[in-house]
């Protein structure tokens, strides 16, 4: 993984622990389910349930870039990689198994756009997004789609915006 996909992952682990969550990293390995796994730290009273939940985090720093050189500087693309061309087999969201799926801008401040993953994948999958390559700005071995943010910020999967 690329340092900014760790730090996207850094920033969102301390976000959750300090709202109470125990949280653990993906294996160091090849391990596509989730990137983190954060329980609460303590149950319910009412119920003495402790909820667990994974995440899939992606952290995106030149998405106002190219919204800029696009002409659209309020509105970034995001992008979600679905298909790894290389050995062209699913990858990305296709083969994540996390409940939610955390897209960090980088803006002035970082935001996180929270979407839980199987409705964003349903989305993406029904909708007629633009598909591009990762060539400018990846490893040259991905497609991935490009949804405008405020689209799918209007779809039934977005969550929550939070400026961390």
């Amino acid at each position: 993984m690329n340092q900014s996909g760790k730090y996207g992952e850094s920033l969102w682990k301390s976000f959750l622990e300090n709202r109470g969550y125990d949280v653990e990293e993906a294996p160091p390995r090849k391990f596509y389910d989730w990137d983190l796994k954060a329980t609460k730290r303590e149950p319910d009273p009412e119920t003495n349930f402790q909820p667990t939940y994974t995440f899939e985090v992606k952290y995106d720093e030149k998405a106002y870039f190219w919204a800029s050189r696009r002409g659209t500087p309020n509105d970034p693309n995001l992008y979600i990689e679905y298909r790894n061309s290389t050995k062209n087999e699913d990858s990305g969201i296709m083969t994540s198994r996390s409940d939610f799926y955390v897209y960090i801008i980088k803006d002035v401040e970082n935001v996180a756009y929270i979407f839980r993953t199987a409705k964003l994948l349903e989305h993406l999958m029904n909708a007629n997004y633009k598909s591009v390559g990762n060539s400018a700005t990846g490893d040259d071995n991905a497609e991935g789609w490009i949804p405008p943010l405020s689209m799918l910020t209007r779809t039934k999967s977005f969550i929550k915006r939070i400026v961390l």
